[in-house]
C-alpha cells in the first residue's frame, strides 16, 4: 500500500474531526467466534447490523488477517466470504489481528470532516493481558478490564472510547494521559471495544489527496 503523508493541518480542523469522528459512517470491523471458527464482521456490533457480501460488507476488499502472537511466529490466515460475514480458516479461540487499509479516500466534507483516508483494524484477544499487537492502531487487553489504545506504537491520550456489550449495553469512556482506561464488563459474553481517531496529516493514495487518516479500530474480548 502507497501512501505518502504530507504536513499536518491546523488545531481548528483538527477538533472538527475529534467531534465528529463518531458521528459518522459509524461502521467498523470486528472479529467474532461462531461455531468453532473466527469471523469478521463490518457494521455495528451494538445495533446488531452485519453488512452482506454484495453490499457493504465488499468494501472490506483486502483484508489482511494473522494470528497475534507474542513470540513473532505470527501466520497469515486465510478466509473465504459468507453471505453476512468474511469465514477465517482460524479457530475462534486464537488471537487474532485484521486490518484493511485499501479502501479508497473518502470526501466527508457535508459532514464537517473533510476529505480523509479510511483504515480498518480489529483484534480478537484470548487472555486478559497480551502484548501490543503489530497493528498501526491497536487496542491492547492490559487486564483486570483494562485497555490501551496504541497509535504507531506511541499511547493515544484523552481519545474517546465505546465498549458494546452482548445485550447491545453501550457505555463511553476516555483513555487517561498514559492511553489507558478501565472498561465494565458485567454480563458474559462477547464485548467490543471501539475507537475512532482522526489523524491530522494530508497525504496522497491511489492519485487522490487526502487531509487526514481515519483510524478505526475494534478489540474484542470474551467475558
Amino acid at each position: 500500500m502507497k501512501i505518502t503523508k504530507m504536513n499536518t493541518i491546523r488545531l481548528p480542523l483538527v477538533m472538527v474531526l475529534l467531534g465528529f469522528a463518531f458521528q459518522v459512517q459509524a461502521h467498523y470491523i470486528w472479529l467474532e467466534p461462531a461455531e468453532g471458527q473466527a469471523r469478521l464482521y463490518f457494521g455495528e456490533y451494538g445495533d446488531n447490523l452485519r453488512e452482506k457480501t454484495g453490499g457493504r460488507l465488499d468494501s472490506i476488499a483486502a483484508p489482511a488477517i494473522q494470528t497475534n502472537s507474542a513470540d513473532s511466529k505470527s501466520t497469515k490466515v486465510a478466509y473465504e466470504r459468507k453471505d453476512n460475514h468474511i469465514a477465517l480458516k482460524a479457530p475462534g479461540n486464537v488471537p487474532l489481528i485484521v486490518q484493511d487499509t485499501a479502501m479508497k479516500v473518502k470526501d466527508l466534507r457535508k459532514n464537517n470532516i473533510g476529505v480523509v483516508k479510511p483504515m480498518y483494524y480489529a483484534r480478537f484477544a484470548t487472555n486478559d493481558v497480551e502484548a501490543a499487537s503489530s497493528l498501526d492502531f491497536d487496542i491492547q487487553p492490559l487486564g483486570n478490564g483494562k485497555v490501551k489504545v496504541n497509535l504507531h506504537g506511541a499511547s493515544l491520550a484523552k481519545v474517546k472510547l465505546e465498549i458494546f456489550a452482548p445485550n447491545q449495553w453501550m457505555r463511553e469512556y476516555q483513555t487517561n494521559e498514559l492511553g489507558e482506561v478501565s472498561v465494565d464488563t458485567p454480563w458474559p459474553g462477547l464485548y467490543v471495544v471501539h475507537v475512532v481517531y482522526v489523524e491530522p496529516v494530508k497525504g496522497e493514495y491511489q492519485g487522490d489527496a487526502y487531509e487526514a487518516i481515519r483510524h478505526v479500530g475494534t478489540l474484542s474480548l470474551i467475558r
